[in-house]
């Protein structure tokens, strides 16, 4: 169930409170650097901060993965070069996915005339969806809506698998390997990946749902907002890292049974 998702992911993230204070006010840092840049800085130095964030952010969820697919139990230290390099590489790997998932998603726009929107956004936020049937031929949209749906649904199988072989190994061409990735899939099942992806995903929608709640006092909103931002991150790379260590436990266990019954037989 999703709540059990996010308790697991909340005893992960609260192991050492102090530490998690340390991320949180790096995290608040950055929103202020942020923010201060966009307000006065010029579209170059916006546009080099938003990557060094993407991969600053996309490198330490690697860390998370990582730490979680060899039974860690808290959030991992920081390690600068670590971040930097998996955060690049990461990049590289979710560009590729998304890309070919464009390509796709783009090619049924133009079979149904839909202006062109973010697909993961739509998918969270049913309401604007909903909304969609009224400014668009009804019956093309929920069309579109099913089939893309189903395209992202699909691609986040391979892509999140392919974060954690990439995790795991550290290698580009592991993480594209896609017999590799199905090799991978193949040995907890499909029916029970699917099961796990859908949960996490579950997880996250329930915890953007929460985002969307607006608390009088804007300070505390944005705090609560930012936290809530960081549980989602969290999820995401935690939940990765969880369904590749039982794949890699399965895959240790095949081995040492395979060694049991090769040393029996002699």
């Amino acid at each position: 169930m999703p709540h059990n998702i996010l308790k697991k992911v909340w005893d992960y993230c609260t192991y050492s409170y102090y530490f998690l204070a340390f991320i949180f006010v790096l995290l608040f840092i950055s929103s202020l650097i942020q923010n201060y840049v966009q307000a006065y800085g010029d579209s170059t130095v916006l546009t080099i901060l938003n990557i060094l964030v993407i991969i600053s952010v996309s490198g330490y969820g690697m860390s998370i993965t990582k730490s979680r697919i060899n039974h860690g139990i808290r959030l991992p230290k920081i390690v600068i070069k670590d971040i930097i390099v998996m955060g690049i590489k990461s990049s590289i790997i979710g560009i590729i996915f998304v890309l070919v998932q464009g390509f796709i998603i783009g090619y049924l726009f133009s079979l149904v005339n839909i202006p062109i929107f973010d697909l993961e956004d739509m998918l969270i936020n049913w309401f604007d969806t909903i909304r969609m049937l009224y400014y668009n031929e009804p019956m093309n949209t929920l069309l579109f809506v099913s089939v893309g749906s189903t395209v992202f649904y699909v691609f986040s199988f391979f892509t999140e698998m392919a974060l954690a072989i990439l995790a795991d190994t550290g290698s580009l061409l592991s993480a594209l390997n896609l017999k590799k990735i199905k090799r991978s899939i193949d040995v907890i099942g499909w029916r029970n990946y699917a099961v796990d992806l859908t949960l996490i995903i579950f997880a996250i929608v329930i915890l953007s749902h929460l985002i969307s709640i607006e608390i009088p006092f804007t300070f505390i909103d944005t705090l609560i907002d930012m936290f809530l931002s960081f549980l989602i991150f969290a999820t995401q790379y935690l939940g990765i890292g969880a369904i590749y260590c039982d794949i890699k436990d399965l895959e240790s266990e095949k081995e040492k049974q395979a060694s049991s019954e090769n040393a029996n037989s002699v």
